[in-house]
């Protein structure tokens, strides 16, 4: 994946005339509050004064982050330097001392700090030599009335104790809200931030402190031979382990450059486009946080660089029009237009990369990488969900909470989990790998998913899963299969899985339900897939009846064996329903129709190969038509 970030990172850095620092600044959705920490030497004080404040309830701008050099933690034990931080601790220890011993010698801003530390700050050891730490004379918080702590606490557990209490009386002092404010520090008035020896320092410190230990060798993103750096320690994205020895070769902390090693241009390629890519190319599928990599295709300068900048900004926007029916339909015009001008696809500058991931403070981990998928792919996907939105559109016009997507795929294949952390991701981000890359799907195992499905809605093990509680069990589990139907319907149209052969019989088409015809020639049922859904309608219809005389529970459905219908069972649930139907045939009309045209259409494709889950699917995929009703006709629900 180095490739395609490096080549976001090209067309960035030149769309932006080649400024770097604007790319590691980072900015806050919440923050509205910037409160400054001024340090006034000749004084001998400190005073704490809001130094700028975002307006309209509104997060403060970029240009305000950008003026006080916001930039993110150190991630771990690293040393924290950035005297403009979210964590006010780190300015009342360490943040200063360390930003002195790493200036450079003999820089103004270094004595001028070192001075700032022996006079403002003191020196603590842990009791056992365990902890070290600056700490900020706490005389000169005396004006809002906070202390150090003395205690035999440990000195982490003091230092976090004596920054809370400080927050808590600047907010009182000010109103700002801690979770709301960041803090910078400023020396006589002027912020650490603006001084170029400190901008320069962060630069150094993300581009070239990589390079201060280099081998002879060849990048591993453009081919360039010359000195290259291993040190992939500031990317957020670990595609490889560069900080644990038995991951280098032979076990030699020298050698990791054998697999990654960056010349210094792609080495700041890598760096701009992570942080852009962060920032602009992340998106949501299903449950999944995921990143759009695109690999750019097209080389060029000027206006060929920022038509390509221009088109990697729409990317989110266009993967969204197919991961979420809703957005597509507010686009479907701008939809239906790119689908009629394919031709116009060879125009598109980018080969996409999908990148699923997990971030936990600071861990990262890779999910999946989908890799190479071409943008005549994307288009196929966005026309044939346009297509099942037609389909849906008329056997369910008056459906809205039915529809199919990608982003319902998530929702519809149970997956466990363990606390927040889901056990069996891998399963769902299989079929989406399968959906981008053009890879046939065995069928039964999709059979297989669906069942598991149907056995948690009926026996409401969700907390199992990663599908929440639902107030109707049975009405879910109808909505489910029947966005089932539409899944395997689109994997069909994408030639994922094999379609069934139709079966015609106009004959036993006049037995049907209103609405099951059209239902199941948009479905494209088989024979015996159409017999198994009219013995699920009928079941569907005794139910309705055992409901309507008390029955709440609906007793019927425990004929249905969740863990796979065999052929037997089937013939045996047809016999049942027979009886029921003349049990409760005062209120179920023409079930007798409808389970003896089931009967026949199940018999005439008993040769076809059907697994026990696949009956449970087509038998649930007419009780779920029954409940949802294709057919808005009271006839045969009147009483006969």
């Amino acid at each position: 994946m180095l490739h395609p970030i490096a080549s976001i990172g090209k067309t960035v850095f030149q769309a932006s005339g080649g400024e770097v620092m604007g790319f590691l600044i980072q900015e806050y959705d919440r923050l509205k509050t910037v409160i400054s920490m001024d340090f006034l030497p000749q004084e001998n004080r400190i005073k704490f004064d809001i130094y700028k404040q975002a307006g309209d309830d509104k997060p403060l701008s970029k240009e305000i982050l950008k003026d006080i050099v916001s930039i993110p933690n150190e991630k771990g034990m690293r040393p924290q330097f950035s005297p403009t931080t979210t964590n006010l601790s780190y300015l009342l220890t360490q943040t200063l001392p360390n930003l002195t011993d790493f200036l450079p010698e003999e820089t103004n801003l270094k004595k001028k700090l070192s001075k700032i530390v022996i006079q403002f700050f003191e020196h603590y050891e842990e009791k056992g030599g365990r902890k070290t730490s600056f700490v900020l004379k706490d005389t000169y918080l005396s004006e809002w009335d906070v202390a150090f702590d003395s205690s035999d606490r440990s000195l982490k557990a003091r230092i976090q104790d004596y920054a809370t209490r400080l927050e808590k009386a600047l907010s009182e002092k000010f109103g700002n809200k801690p979770a709301e404010t960041i803090y910078t520090v400023l020396v006589d008035g002027e912020p650490i931030a603006s001084h170029k020896e400190y901008q320069d320092f962060v630069l150094q410190k993300n581009l070239e402190s990589a390079f201060e230990e280099t081998v002879e060798s060849t990048c591993s993103v453009c081919g360039y031979e010359g000195k290259v750096t291993q040190d992939t320690a500031r990317f957020q994205f670990k595609f490889y382990m560069t900080d644990k020895v038995n991951f280098a070769s032979y076990f030699n902390n020298q050698n990791f450059y054998k697999a990654v090693a960056l010349c210094p241009e792609c080495y700041r390629n890598l760096l701009v486009g992570e942080k852009w890519a962060m920032k602009n190319l992340k998106t949501r599928l299903g449950g999944f946080d995921v990143y759009i990599l695109p690999q750019v295709m097209w080389q060029g300068n000027g206006q060929a660089v920022s038509t390509i900048f221009s088109k990697m900004k729409k990317l989110p926007d266009e993967f969204n029009e197919i991961r979420n029916i809703k957005i597509l339909r507010e686009r479907e015009r701008d939809v239906l237009m790119k689908v009629k001008q394919s031709p116009a696809l060879q125009e598109n500058p980018f080969i996409w990369n999908f990148l699923f991931f997990r971030q936990a403070q600071a861990a990262f981990k890779i999910l999946m990488l989908i890799k190479d998928v071409p943008p005549s792919r994307i288009l196929e996907i966005t026309k044939a969900i346009h297509e099942i939105e037609g389909v849906k559109n008329r056997l369910f016009p008056d459906r809205e909470g039915l529809f199919f997507d990608l982003d319902q795929i998530y929702w519809i294949i149970p997956m466990r989990k363990k606390g927040a952390d889901l056990q069996e991701y891998r399963k769902v981000l299989q079929i989406y790998y399968h959906i981008f890359t053009d890879l046939q799907l065995d069928a039964t195992q999709l059979y297989s998913l669906y069942a598991q499905l149907a056995h948690l809605h009926h026996f409401q093990t969700y907390p199992l899963f990663q599908i929440g509680q639902q107030k109707n069990p049975d009405l879910a589990l109808a909505y489910d299969t029947i966005k089932w139907n539409l899944f395997l319907l689109f994997l069909k149209k994408m030639r994922l899985i094999k379609g069934g052969s139709i079966m015609e019989d106009q004959a036993l088409e006049s037995y049907f339900p209103d609405g099951m015809k059209e239902a199941f020639q948009e479905l494209g049922y088989n024979a015996a897939q159409q017999g198994l859904a009219l013995l699920g309608y009928v079941l569907g219809a005794v139910a309705n009846a055992q409901y309507r005389e008390g029955l709440e529970n609906k007793p019927v459905l425990e004929k249905i064996n969740y863990q796979g219908m065999t052929d037997e069972k089937v013939t045996r649930l047809f016999n049942e329903l027979f009886e029921k139907i003349r049990q409760y045939k005062r209120h179920i009309g023409y079930a007798e129709r409808w389970w003896a045209a089931g009967k026949k259409l199940y018999e005439s494709g008993r040769d076809l190969p059907m697994s026990s889950d696949e009956r449970v699917f087509y038998l649930l995929s007419g009780y779920a038509l029954n409940v949802l009703r294709v057919s808005k006709s009271e006839t045969e629900t009147l009483e006969s």
